[in-house]
């Protein structure tokens, strides 16, 4: 029941947000605020689990949704907003981890900063995807997040967007712009290298994947 209902929030929130990119092509300004108001938490915790750090995932949030004000003729009416954005969002921060990889920067993570600056839990029901994971657990979470920084970044994009965000594997695949079988690949690939990380961190036992 409860997955139901939110599939049916997500439609509606998508509905609205059509309705709202149709508000702001006719000349309403103030459209566009309302999507930035519905999307930003998402982009930013997207994006912080993509960077690992405040202040990036500001910087980067706010460019995500500059471009989308300048490119809105190419959303697609038959598309999520949402998913749109976050494609976007994914690109830039790609962008943003290779440009720290040329200068030498690390991601600066840390289990003291995880806990202060995310964005929240692993959601409720996320288990299935999480490895032998009681998603509520605070340890567990910490311990996920910092996990996540060893993961090459179209593992991390998709695992974020599948566990985080709650997409389905075809929103998934048209954020990331690849085949849905791809999609699938990526998330097996993720857990497994996930489950071996909480491992070594004796955070689940041996045999979790």
């Amino acid at each position: 029941m409860t997955a139901t209902v939110t599939a049916l929030d997500a439609d509606t929130r998508a509905d609205e947000d059509r309705a709202l990119v149709e508000r702001f092509r006719s000349g309403d300004e103030a459209a566009f605020d309302a999507l930035v108001r519905g999307n930003q938490d998402r982009v930013y915790g997207l994006l912080w689990r993509m960077l690992g750090n405040r202040e990036d995932a500001l910087d980067v949030a706010q460019d995500t949704f500059v471009r989308a004000y300048r490119g809105i003729d190419g959303f697609r009416a038959e598309a999520r907003f949402s998913t749109w954005v976050y494609g976007i969002a994914l690109n830039l921060a790609r962008n943003r981890l290779r440009d720290r990889s040329r200068k030498g920067r690390d991601r600066g993570v840390s289990l003291e900063t995880l806990e202060t600056d995310a964005p929240g839990a692993v959601p409720a029901g996320a288990a299935a995807d999480c490895p032998r994971a009681a998603a509520e657990h605070g340890e567990l979470t910490a311990a996920l997040e910092a996990c996540l920084e060893h993961l090459p970044e179209t593992l991390r994009g998709a695992f974020a967007l599948r566990v985080f965000e709650g997409l389905a594997y075809e929103e998934i695949a048209d954020a990331m712009e690849c085949p849905r079988g791809t999609v699938k690949s990526r998330l097996n690939d993720a857990r497994r290298r996930l489950a071996e990380c909480l491992e070594r961190r004796g955070v689940i036992g041996g045999g979790a994947a």
